[in-house]
Formats: structure tokens, C-alpha cells, sequence
């Protein structure tokens, strides 16, 4: 080796002790440890870890320091780092609801690891109920909450028989077979019920107890003509079973004595011992629902006391409430009650 090539070797050796030196200031600079912001980004808060330092200078390559120790964070001297070389810059870590994770340092080289890790990773949001977990730093957003089960559809009603909200009550003891009861209805002014098709008459009937006789509808024109159905058509009250519909076919029955059909002014319910000679519930027991005209359109419904008249009478009331007739070719029975009750069967 000449003395040049040795001079050379010397300054070489010199020059590699200077930046050894330099490297190891620049770690053990007490500035460089500082746990207040540096240039970066700040990394994301974390309850339970303790604050994460803040990111390093990108340009300089530094790493910011580890989170203070408190709560979980490792300490200063775990998370220290060595020089990077042009490490890219530190994103922020985004807030999760339990604290989220630092930053993670965005396109950082080959160069000497991060700072440690800032404490324990802050948990991601929970999953309750939807929207309520933010998502974490560099993390997955949290799952969406599972939606509730559809509410299955009430059933349908079964179609049963519709229950009177108000109905007249007919007690009526039979006994003989000439007993009978008359209850009506008087019309405000008379009525046509001659046509064929729609001079129609229908009650809604409940038969309690009624093992023989009869129950029909009847008709009176302003001159107080009687017109009943025929016996032969006359429905027997023991046949009668639940809530029915009883109708009457004024227009097309044959018409008997002077009645005019066109000038009806009284609709009524007859119950009578006949054609049964024997074997009668005493008292016979009906109950009301409803009396009605198909044309004209009438409806006569018992929801209410006031549309009964108890005391039996001979005159036409002012009102269309039902009322009972008893005058001596009307009702024949003894001790026959007209009533009302707002619970029906």
C-alpha cells in the first residue's frame, strides 16, 4: 500500500465514525422524543390506550413517539424508531366509538419500523344498533346491525255469526192454542210494498226457547186491514236455530181480505200457539235483531232502549219504536212482556 492509498483509507475510516455519530445523536436527540405534536398527521384518539404520539415529519422520515404508557400504551422507549428513509406521510386515524387505532404511515419504504404500537388498538364501534359504531382508523367499518324480523300479519277473523249490539226481547207464554201476541212497528207515512220483486218484509231472529207455535211477519194498510203471511209459509219456532233472517214476500203473496198493498202503515211480528195443539216453551222467548223493507230502503234496528216501547198500548205511537198491541183481537196470550237488552246472544 502506498502512503496515498493509506492517507485515503484513513479519511475513509474517519468519515464513517462522523456519520455513526450522527445517527446516534439524531436517536437519542431528546427533542426528537418530545410526546407534543410533531409535523404529521394526528393519529386518533383511543380512550382506552391513552393518546398515540403524533405522526413524524413525512419529509424527514421521523416517527413519532409511542403513546404514554397510561392505561395500556407502551412506553416511550419501546416504541422508539429507527430513521426513516423518506417514509411517506402519516394519515390520521379516523375516531372510532372506542377509540380508534393511529395512523398508519401511507407508502413508508424499506426503511426501520414505525414507532411501536400505540397501546392497545381502541375496539371498533359496536354492532347494536345500525349507524351507532363509527369505523376504525385503517379498520373495516363496522358491520351493519341485523335487521329485525318482519312482524308476521294478524289472522283473519273467522266468519262467524255477526252478534246483535241491542236487541227487543218477546216473552210470550203459550199455552193454549189459541194464544197469540202482536208487536209493531208504526210507519211515519205509508208505503208501497206491491211490487212482486222488492215489496219485501225481513226480520233477524233469535229464537230462545221455543218448542212449538209459530213466528211471522204481518202488514196493515191505513184502514188497519190484516194481511199475514200465508199459514202454510209460516216459519214454526222450532226450527229456528241461532241468529236468522226471516222474510216476508208482501208483493207476490196472495192477497187476502181488503188489503191495499200499495198503502201499508203498520209492519208486524206475530208469535202464535198455532198450528202445535201442545208441547209450548212457557214462555216462548225471541229476541229482535232487526226489521227491515227492502223497497223502499227502511231499517229499524233495536241499539238502543228508546227504540222499544215497554208499556203495552192499543195507539200508534209518534215515534217507529216497537211496541206492543194489546188490544183484545191483537194478543190473547196472558202476561206477555215486551223488553230490551243491550246484550244479545
Amino acid at each position: 500500500m502506498t502512503y496515498g492509498t493509506a492517507r485515503q483509507a484513513k479519511r475513509a475510516a474517519k468519515a464513517s465514525a462522523v456519520i455513526l455519530t450522527a445517527v446516534s445523536c439524531s436517536v437519542y436527540d431528546a427533542s426528537l422524543l418530545d410526546s407534543g405534536p410533531a409535523d404529521g398527521g394526528n393519529g386518533g384518539t383511543n380512550p382506552a390506550a391513552g393518546h398515540s404520539g403524533s405522526a413524524g415529519d413525512s419529509n424527514a422520515g421521523r416517527s413519532g413517539s409511542a403513546g404514554s404508557p397510561a392505561n395500556g400504551g407502551s412506553s416511550a422507549s419501546s416504541g422508539d424508531a429507527g430513521m426513516m428513509d423518506m417514509a411517506g406521510a402519516m394519515e390520521a386515524g379516523g375516531d372510532s366509538s372506542e377509540g380508534g387505532t393511529a395512523g398508519s404511515a401511507a407508502g413508508a419504504g424499506t426503511a426501520g419500523s414505525v414507532a411501536g404500537s400505540a397501546g392497545s388498538a381502541g375496539t371498533a364501534g359496536h354492532g347494536g344498533s345500525s349507524g351507532s359504531g363509527g369505523s376504525s382508523g385503517n379498520g373495516g367499518s363496522t358491520g351493519s346491525a341485523g335487521t329485525a324480523g318482519s312482524a308476521g300479519s294478524a289472522g283473519s277473523a273467522g266468519a262467524g255469526v255477526i252478534p246483535a249490539s241491542g236487541c227487543a226481547k218477546l216473552t210470550v207464554p203459550l199455552d193454549d192454542a189459541g194464544d197469540r201476541a202482536h208487536f209493531v212497528i208504526s210507519l211515519a207515512s205509508a208505503i208501497d210494498l206491491s211490487s212482486a220483486t222488492t215489496g219485501i218484509v225481513s226480520m233477524r231472529v233469535y229464537v230462545q226457547a221455543g218448542a212449538a207455535g209459530t213466528i211471522f211477519n204481518y202488514v196493515q194498510d191505513s184502514q188497519y186491514h190484516f194481511f199475514g203471511m200465508p199459514t202454510a209459509m209460516r216459519p214454526p219456532l222450532k226450527n229456528q236455530s241461532g241468529w236468522v233472517t226471516l222474510t216476508f214476500p208482501v208483493g207476490q203473496s196472495p192477497a187476502t181480505g181488503s188489503i191495499v198493498k200499495s198503502d201499508i202503515r203498520r209492519i208486524g211480528i206475530e208469535i202464535n200457539a198455532g198450528p202445535d195443539t201442545a208441547g209450548w216453551s212457557n214462555p216462548t222467548v225471541v229476541y229482535i235483531d232487526s226489521i227491515s223493507v227492502m223497497t223502499p230502503a227502511l231499517s229499524y234496528t233495536f241499539d238502543a232502549s228508546t227504540s222499544v216501547i215497554v208499556p203495552p198500548t192499543g195507539t200508534d205511537p209518534s215515534n217507529s219504536a216497537l211496541w206492543q198491541h194489546n188490544g183484545s183481537t191483537d194478543t190473547t196470550a196472558t202476561g206477555v212482556i215486551l223488553g230490551w237488552q243491550g246484550t244479545c246472544p
